[in-house]
């Protein structure tokens, strides 16, 4: 037993490696990325980077069936990614304990949308949730869900979110487990084989249909887990007004209780399956329930449904009527929602607050995206064409000032949404733009479906050797893996090559000759694959590594006509603009001499 300050991913992954977990394989993905690094350093975890979601998902499925405990780690988009396989393992279950960490980001802070993945994993594939309300809980239900998981047979799934993920607090841990088992496969064919095929034993009924059975037969199992569980609970409080608070919810509502000044009936909820019995027994007792969750209604509707169904009639007010139905949850909107549900108001209009100018995301300084993105910019307002985007540090571009990629969606869309331009028959150039962890994580077979339908497009990879956005986590063309330096990099350009593609490269500090290579490679037909290789400077430059000459950048007071074209167009960090004219500061600049090209004056010497 100890006590430690720790984050709560770091709180997560200790809750694992209590509990005997065996094998931990993730994709980089805010806010759950560092749970798989704190698993890394435990002993005797196997952890690794896959190339993808779904990847690591069948990973830790695989360990799981071999009698290891295991752990996949994603956030709430990996899990879309994630959910072909999903469908399955459901209705297969598991053997040893197998735990999904599920990382939702309410608000959008670090992703690219805001969803609610307890849709996914329980309403549609009937699996149970855990929803944390702080870091303890986090730790102690992981160590709950591996325990679970085993004894049901079912994967179970964690459902932090960023303010669980990323915040910090002191937590109580204890030792691990003593669990040690040898690495057995026994087949089971009629669980782990899902066909269409005819079960004897149960009289001729094909296979789906019977695992979907089990499913169902379980949540009545569930269903009693969930409500003895230690996670749920009632508090007593004054008035006929009753809160019901989710995960982090709960958090939110006993600050804004403090400052409200007054005790309040409150019924904290953590699992799905609900704990039915608990529910009603704190329904019937308040006039009116307040439900607050993170960020879809989906506990609201299901209290509904138990009411309707149980003839309970009171109101239920939450995400569905009541509260914003986007967004996260602050102290400030349950503190609202107190207010105004007691006094029988409508919740407040939000009001629109004043601007304030923000810093636009860009590259650090010395990043080669820059070079890429100014080259690519220079090429298409030329040419015409057309930038998907993808995810990835690149994706900076397409705001101020670069303004270039005209598309970003999800892992790998660049290329497929590319080519489906060129199909609808737009006649000039397009690009996608996708970055070397992304085309080994979904770029793969977007690229091969493009070269197999014999599309006219070119695929700019840019290939700075590490998953940068998220921390520098290794990929396929890195070298080297989570705990290991291989030195097998797989370059994507040689990969393109043998799937059918032309394949030209370029170094994206060299910026001149980068256009070149982008506008050549326009010219020609079919699908051309443009590899611009460049180490990651923040990265590599630590270690003595980068791909160009540095040098020190100033600017030429007597050139310089204080045009600000360096500025409002290229966006780097470390120009501004002091006294009329452009200023590179010193102790941002990294000498990487991009910048130079942008000035056609020459006053960047």
């Amino acid at each position: 037993m100890g006590k430690q300050f720790m984050l709560g991913n770091e709180a997560i992954a200790r809750g694992a490696f209590e509990a005997g977990v065996k094998v931990v394989a993730g994709y980089p993905g805010t806010p759950a990325t560092e749970i798989v690094d704190h698993c890394a350093a435990y002993p005797g975890v196997y952890a690794e980077w896959s190339t993808n979601e779904k990847h690591a998902f069948e990973v830790a499925a695989g360990a799981s069936l071999t009698n290891q405990r295991s752990l996949a780690v994603m956030k709430h988009n990996g899990t879309n990614a994630a959910a072909d396989f999903l469908m399955h393992i459901n209705f297969t279950g598991i053997k040893a304990g197998m735990v999904l960490v599920s990382a939702d980001d309410p608000g959008g802070l670090s992703s690219q949308c805001e969803e609610d993945t307890r849709i996914l994993i329980h309403n549609y594939a009937h699996l149970p949730v855990f929803d944390p309300a702080t870091i303890q809980e986090a730790y102690e239900m992981t160590k709950a869900a591996f325990a679970l998981s085993e004894q049901t047979e079912v994967l179970f799934a964690l459902r932090p979110v960023m303010r669980i993920n990323h915040a910090g607090g002191m937590i109580e841990y204890g030792e691990k487990s003593g669990i040690e088992r040898k690495a057995e496969f026994v087949p089971d064919r009629s669980r782990f084989v899902m066909s269409a095929v005819v079960e004897k034993e149960y009289g001729g009924e094909l296979r789906p249909k019977m695992r979907h059975r089990w499913l169902n037969n379980k949540q009545v199992e569930l269903k009693k887990i969930m409500e003895a569980s230690p996670f749920n609970w009632a508090e007593e409080g004054e008035g006929e007004i009753g809160f019901i608070a989710c995960g982090i919810g709960y958090a939110f509502l006993k600050e804004a209780e403090q400052i409200y000044g007054k005790k309040l009936p409150i019924l904290k909820l953590s699992t799905l399956p609900l704990p039915e019995q608990k529910v009603l027994q704190f329904v019937k007792q308040v006039k009116r329930i307040v439900v607050l969750e993170e960020i879809e209604p989906v506990v609201e509707r299901l209290i509904k449904q138990l009411c309707f169904g149980n003839k309970v009639m009171l109101e239920i007010l939450g995400r569905e009527e009541y509260l914003p139905a986007e967004g996260e949850l602050s102290v400030n909107l349950v503190l609202n929602a107190i207010e105004s549900s007691i006094a029988g108001r409508p919740f407040p209009e939000p009001v629109q607050g004043n601007y304030i100018p923000a810093r636009t995301r860009t590259q650090c300084p010395g990043c080669s995206h820059r070079g890429l993105l100014a080259a690519l910019k220079e090429v298409v307002r030329k040419n015409g064409g057309v930038v998907t985007g993808d995810i990835g540090c690149h994706d900076a571009g397409t705001f101020e000032p670069m303004k270039l990629q005209a598309t970003i969606y999800c892992m790998g869309s660049s290329i497929p949404m590319a080519y489906g331009i060129k199909a609808a028959g737009f006649d000039k150039p397009v690009y996608a733009l996708i970055g070397d962890s992304t085309f080994f994580h979904n770029g793969l077979t977007g690229l091969a479906s493009a070269i197999a339908n014999g599309a006219d497009m070119t695929v700019v990879i840019a290939y700075n050797s590490t998953t940068a956005m998220t921390g520098f986590q290794p990929h396929p063309g890195s070298g080297r893996s989570l705990t290991l330096d291989h030195g097998n990099a797989i370059d994507p350009g040689t990969v393109a090559s043998a799937m059918g593609a032309k394949v030209y490269r370029c170094n994206p500090y060299q910026v001149e000759e980068t256009a070149k290579v982008l506008a050549e490679a326009a010219r020609e037909k079919d699908v051309k694959v443009v590899i611009a290789e460049a180490l990651c400077y923040l990265k590599f430059g630590r270690e003595g590594k980068i791909s160009y000459v540095s040098r020190e950048i100033h600017v030429n007071q007597d050139i310089c006509n204080g045009c600000s074209l360096c500025v409002r167009t290229f966006g780097c960090p470390a120009l501004t603009i002091s006294d009329g004219k452009a200023l590179i500061d010193q102790s941002s600049c990294n000498g990487c001499g991009v910048c130079s090209w942008v000035c056609k004056r020459g006053a960047i010497e």
